[in-house]
């Protein structure tokens, strides 16, 4: 299983070197709407969807770091466009699959402890102000699950709206809401912790080399709590999609089983960029 887990890895790796060069041209030039329209129907149908990346760090917990206190996390997220061409009124659909994956990889057995499944199925629209694509909205259904039963089951789906601002070239700011429903008898108290919405702000450097995101996820109730996530990546190679990447979580929620505990982690590691905006 982890000899599989670490194959689509370095698949993925392998791919994202093409990707590097769609990552702003449609910010470097202003185009006419069709036009742009048009380049948004190039776009492979089957790329990257959220940061992929294999990170690794601890949370300090006991003011040591210890083999107990520290793991590796990875991410693997795909979109597939189900139709090339645009709708009427210019919507596209698609299928998403992100997993996430926990690894306690300083442990003697070096055990997987905890995954998460997230797919999703959506539908989209572009908005070009300015010869550019100034808006994207989202409006998506997505299980998330971490594929046990019994007790050790968490699972909910959620109705998701999402939109996406790109300021300039440099600043994009993004706003997604959800309504959850179906949620396994052992997480009811689920979106308490995990949240209602989150907003994400990103930015990238002019020669694309840094890239900087903060995320804030809006936990329940009506006093201002939240769960943070904050990433700094630096592209190791001016013509490739790789980067060094520095992730700081604190909060609840980032795995499902551990979805009311409050974690704290720093972890340092790789990671590779979609060919547009960074979604959370």
């Amino acid at each position: 299983m982890i000899n599989v887990r670490l194959f689509c890895l370095l698949l993925l790796l392998a791919v994202s070197v093409k990707m590097n060069a769609q990552r702003n041209a449609i910010c470097r030039f202003l185009q006419p709407e069709d036009s742009l329209m048009q380049a948004s129907g190039n776009i492979p149908a089957f790329t990257i969807y959220k940061d992929n990346y294999i990170i690794t760090g601890t949370s300090f917990a006991g003011g040591k770091v210890t083999k107990y206190n520290s793991d590796a996390k990875f991410q693997i997220s795909l979109r597939h466009r189900l139709y090339r061409k645009l709708l009427p009124y210019r919507l596209y659909t698609f299928l998403t699959y992100t997993q996430k994956s926990f690894w306690a990889i300083y442990r003697s057995s070096a055990p997987f402890t905890e995954t998460n499944y997230n797919p999703t199925l959506g539908i989209g629209r572009n908005f070009i102000s300015e010869g550019r694509i100034a808006w994207s909205t989202m409006l998506q259904f997505e299980h998330e699950s971490n594929g046990r039963d019994s007790i050790w089951s968490r699972s909910w789906n959620r109705i998701t709206f999402m939109g996406i601002y790109n300021m300039n070239c440099n600043f994009t700011f993004q706003a997604k809401v959800w309504i959850p429903m179906m949620l396994s008898e052992y997480n009811k108290d689920i979106s308490r912790y995990s949240g209602i919405g989150h907003l994400a702000a990103t930015y990238n450097n002019n020669n694309g080399r840094l890239s900087c995101s903060v995320l804030m996820v809006k936990r329940g109730g009506w006093n201002f709590n939240a769960n943070w996530q904050i990433g700094i990546a630096y592209r190791l190679f001016r013509q490739d999609n790789q980067y060094l990447y520095l992730q700081f979580f604190d909060g609840y929620g980032e795995s499902m089983i551990h979805y009311n505990d409050f974690r704290r982690y720093v972890r340092l590691g790789f990671v590779i960029k979609p060919s547009g905006n960074s979604i959370f």
